[in-house]
Order: C-alpha cells, then sequence, then structure tokens
C-alpha cells in the first residue's frame, strides 16, 4: 500500500501517522489483494479534530471522513466507514479488472444567485469536486474564479469555482459500485465505456440508481 499522510493546520505527529497508516492497512487487507494508494489528511478546525481518508483502488475511489474532538477516535471512526464500505463490495473489489478507455473531461461548478454566498464561504462544497482528477490540460483554471450569467427571467447567478475534470471510463456496473462506494454522494460522472460518452448515475429516493446519458 502507498499511503502519503498530511497534517494541516496543526503540527505534524508521528505517533498519529504510524496510528492512521497501520490502522488502514489491517483494515484495508481483509478486503483488497493488489495495488492501494491512499490518502490521508489530518486536520484541526477549531475544536475539531478532522480524519480524512481517500483510497484509490484500481479505478474506483473510496472515502471516508469523520470529525470528533479527538483525533484517534476520529481516526476510529473515518476507518469504520472505510471498512462497511469494502466489506460490502468485498468480492467486486477482489475480482474486479479496471476497464481499459479513454475518460472525457467536463467542467464543474457551484452556482449561487449574485446575493448568496460568496466563494470564500463555500468551503462545504470543496469535497464534491475530490473526487475527481482535475484535466491537466486545463489545470491552470482558477478554482477561485467566477462568471455571471444571465437567466431566462432576467435574474443574474454566478458560477463558482469552476474546473474542468476527467470522467473515468467505467461500465455501468463499475459506475454503480463506485457511487455505491461514496456514501455522502448523490451522483457521479463517468465515460461510458459502451457509449463512449459523458453519463451521470445519481442515487433515487426509492434505493434505486437513476442514469442520464448524454
Amino acid at each position: 500500500m502507498n499511503t502519503n499522510v498530511s497534517f494541516r493546520h496543526m503540527e505534524s505527529s508521528p505517533a498519529l501517522k504510524d496510528y492512521a497508516t497501520g490502522k488502514l492497512e489491517r483494515v484495508v487487507g481483509k478486503y483488497v489483494h493488489g495495488k492501494v494508494d491512499a490518502d490521508v489528511v489530518m486536520s484541526v478546525e477549531k475544536f475539531w479534530h478532522i480524519a480524512n481518508f481517500t483510497l484509490q483502488i484500481k479505478n474506483l475511489t473510496i472515502k471516508g471522513q469523520e470529525r470528533s474532538e479527538d483525533m484517534y477516535s476520529s481516526i476510529d471512526l473515518a476507518l469504520a466507514k472505510i471498512e462497511k464500505q469494502l466489506r460490502r463490495h468485498k468480492d467486486r473489489l477482489r475480482d474486479h479488472k479496471p476497464t481499459n478507455g479513454e475518460a472525457k473531461t467536463f467542467k464543474m461548478g457551484v452556482v449561487s444567485p449574485l446575493d448568496g454566498a460568496a466563494p470564500e464561504e463555500l468551503d462545504e462544497f470543496a469535497e464534491d469536486f475530490e473526487v475527481y482528477a482535475e484535466s491537466a490540460e486545463h489545470a491552470v483554471l482558477d478554482e477561485s474564479s467566477t462568471a455571471t450569467v444571465a437567466t431566462l427571467d432576467g435574474g443574474e447567478v454566478k458560477v463558482l469555482r469552476q474546473k474542468e475534470y476527467e470522467a473515468k471510463s467505467l461500465t455501468l456496473q463499475e459506475a454503480v459500485i463506485q457511487l455505491d462506494l461514496l456514501d455522502d454522494r448523490e451522483f457521479f460522472v463517468f465515460t461510458n465505456v459502451t457509449s463512449g460518452g459523458i453519463n451521470v448515475i445519481y442515487k433515487r429516493r426509492d434505493g434505486k440508481f437513476g442514469l442520464i446519458e448524454t
């Protein structure tokens, strides 16, 4: 396992690093055989201690984040989320062979009325972008850039944090697995390996998945 650990708004702690990486390896080792890339970010915001884990297993992403008043507790809670997801898809993850296909790009941003939140107040939306890799060709786009767009009723809205990302090339089954692994996401954008088009799969209220094809 290749694990990268970073600390934000707090001092680096070898003890926390060893605890997080050791427990992560034990959890992942129960369910996955093969290469796993992991990013672990520990941060402090006010009195919250936040542990954020992102795992890349073949071409699927698994995320788990939790917060508490103690970093060790946050690590345990976040890894409990990770283990729940891995357990649910244990057989599929072990047998899964990555799909080969060309990923397409798409733009994603946050839309706000002109009298709505300013870009600096939109930190809670940042994670919506973390699931997708930035398009290398368009990495120069400014995350905080805004554009004003007129609406049909004569009003105006701001498009915030618009950037270009890569939509992984996946089969529909892989996309279903991916969205199901992302407990805190309602939709996932991917390139359909069969049609070559950008598709969006989303969670329905009845527990099923909906599909938007382009």
